[in-house]
């Protein structure tokens, strides 16, 4: 993608209608489709669409190229691309309903059509098609790549930002992923536990993704009022990449 900026805005939406058009789809339904790469949360969990909006935004940020005209024309704006998502999760019928020029609306277009297979809308317990809008600005700024940002830590079945000490311990025999966007498992070549209150802390590190006996007693020494957090050392490419992920103990 061009240094310069093609921001996604979330938020993929439909008009509110509860009814299907003339042609059978539907633009708001029990459950909208979902980008793909989020198959490991259970469809009830919210963490799921969140990991959609993450996989759609990163797709839509390695595909979207910022039209040369456009650039040379200092065109700038938003863009709405309309598309549907039929009952076997296919990309179709997509067309502009906001188009500012300079190659701009082709380039979302492209980006749309390029899209994979997504997970199709559920509605009344069988499987619909359903009309999505979605918005792409155009603008000027320098891109900031937050590459760690890219990636989530998942320990077990802890997915909030809250959790007890009873939880800590409870979960030190689940394995700890680390996924990309995608929902992609990344390598873990180092593993690390940190405890922090006020101004104490305690932490510890291991080679590889399981929690030697070190880290274990640090998990199992932290207590309410504190911060526990989770450091990973995964393989990027011919690199490697720090992610973290922090939970407050209540």
């Amino acid at each position: 993608m061009n240094k310069l900026l093609a921001i996604l805005l979330l938020g993929i939406a439909g008009a509110a209608s509860a009814q299907p058009d003339s042609s059978g789809v539907w633009t708001l339904v029990e459950q909208m489709p979902l980008f793909p790469g989020c198959e490991h949360f259970l469809s009830t969990d919210p963490a799921k669409y969140t990991c959609s909006e993450k996989a759609l935004a990163a797709f839509i940020s390695a595909n979207l190229q910022y039209p040369d005209s456009a650039i040379r024309k200092n065109i700038e704006g938003l863009v709405v691309v309309s598309f549907v998502v039929d009952e076997k999760g296919n990309v179709g019928d997509v067309h502009l309903l906001r188009d500012i020029g300079g190659g701009c609306g082709d380039a979302a277009i492209a980006v749309v059509q390029a899209m994979p297979v997504w997970e199709p809308a559920v509605h009344e317990g069988r499987k619909v098609a359903v009309r999505l809008n979605l918005p792409v600005e155009f603008g000027f700024k320098r891109q900031v790549t937050d590459e760690a940002g890219q990636f989530s830590i998942h320990w077990g079945k802890l997915h909030l930002d809250e959790i007890t000490p009873a939880e800590i311990r409870q979960n030190l025999d689940e394995p700890i992923l680390v996924r990309d966007a995608f929902g992609n498992v990344s390598t873990i070549r180092e593993l690390g536990f940190l405890f922090e209150k006020g101004k104490k802390s305690a932490s510890a590190e291991v080679q590889g993704n399981e929690p030697d006996k070190k880290m274990r007693k640090i998990a199992e020494q932290a207590v309410s009022g504190g911060t526990f957090t989770l450091n990973a050392v995964i393989q990027y490419g011919n690199s490697t990449l720090l992610v973290s992920r922090t939970f407050q103990v209540k």
